[in-house]
């Protein structure tokens, strides 16, 4: 399934930049049913008691799509859904995390009060692939036009899903004024399997046959023992991908939601340190990483440092029960902020 195959670089790549992009959104003039030809996928006029509204394309070949539809239930009163399709040149095991905390700070941009999104996940099978995806339920506040006071704001039940569909990024984003959770949540399931996620990810799959390369943040190149300690801890969590995914799972993303494989990338780290820690040079701020790591492991932390260093973003429904308490450790302790830093990512080039 995975073949050696590792390729280090010093800095972290912060944007995808996709090639042949419009300056600008252009909303296409389409009147009958669009077809997002380099997925195949279908998107008709009147779908569900929505109506298409708009098809909106961000590059020049139209690979990145949003489409809207609306459901008016009176003149105030209306459900937004909205889809965008977009193509990934490059895709990591942090994708999915930094796509959710960016939407979380956008819409927090635009909202008049702060937006709480509490991350779930979920799974789409077939008999050929698994795609993997995160999801929110939240409410926010959007200022509206108003005739008598010129704008209100007005509270939306919201829902927001990203799914890791292979070399595309499949996103829905639902917006209503009277729809329960629990009809969001069926919105969403119609969506997902209408437009078949599972058919665009079989669209372009990942290489896996090989083994994805390691990119290295800059900060470890300051001593030999924090960037050999880091590369330890990254193939520690190649090791554990390789032993707990289905081959069916790693076609399309790499379904890095699971504080397991942290834990045991984490412990390898610490491990390599304990034994080598004579052999390699160490900087007073790697003495400090290690010495802040090793407390947390002997007092039975890890779990709770991994939920927040992430933001709360993975698969670990006890971590906000925890998360006042290891805040207080943190202070109590004096836990240097470096150890929030993301020292590594996996990723597959897909151009």
């Amino acid at each position: 399934m995975f073949r050696k195959n590792l390729f280090f670089l010093l800095c972290f790549i912060s944007v995808i930049v996709l090639s042949q992009q419009n300056q600008k959104p252009v909303d296409l003039k389409i009147k009958e049913d669009f077809t997002h030809q380099w997925t195949k996928t279908v998107f008709p006029k009147l779908w569900a008691g929505f109506q298409r509204e708009t098809v909106r394309s961000y590059d020049s070949k139209n690979k990145n799509i949003g489409i809207s539809y609306v459901q008016k239930q009176s003149k105030k009163n209306k459900t937004v859904l909205t889809i965008y399709i977009y193509p990934k040149s490059e895709i990591n095991n942090q994708s999915l995390r930094d796509e959710f905390l960016s939407y979380l700070v956008a819409i927090n941009k635009n909202s008049q009060s702060y937006v709480e999104m509490k991350p779930l996940f979920g799974k789409l099978s077939n008999d050929k692939l698994h795609v993997h995806y995160i999801y929110s339920l939240f409410k926010n506040s959007m200022v509206e036009a108003d005739f008598f006071n010129g704008v209100r704001p007005v509270e939306k039940k919201s829902l927001l899903a990203i799914y890791e569909s292979g070399g595309w990024t499949f996103k829905i984003r639902i917006s209503s004024d009277e729809m329960t959770n629990e009809q969001l949540i069926d919105l969403k399931q119609k969506t997902e399997n209408y437009f078949s996620v599972l058919d665009i990810a079989a669209t372009k799959t990942l290489p896996t046959n090989d083994s994805p390369d390691i990119l290295l943040s800059p900060v470890v190149k300051r001593d030999s023992m924090m960037a050999k300690a880091t590369i330890a801890s990254a193939e520690a969590k190649i090791e554990w991908l390789k032993n707990n995914s289905d081959i069916k799972d790693i076609m399309t993303g790499f379904n890095d939601m699971k504080i397991e494989s942290e834990i045991y990338a984490t412990e390898k780290m610490l491990q390599f340190f304990k034994t080598n820690k004579s052999n390699w040079k160490i900087t007073p701020e790697t003495q400090k990483y290690f010495e802040d790591m090793i407390l947390i492991s002997d007092n039975k932390q890890i779990k709770n440092y991994i939920y927040d260093k992430y933001m709360g973003v993975i698969d670990y429904p006890e971590g906000e029960i925890h998360k006042k308490s290891y805040a207080q450790f943190k202070t109590d302790h004096k836990i240097s902020k470096e150890l929030d830093e993301i020292y590594f990512k996996l990723f597959y080039n897909l151009d």
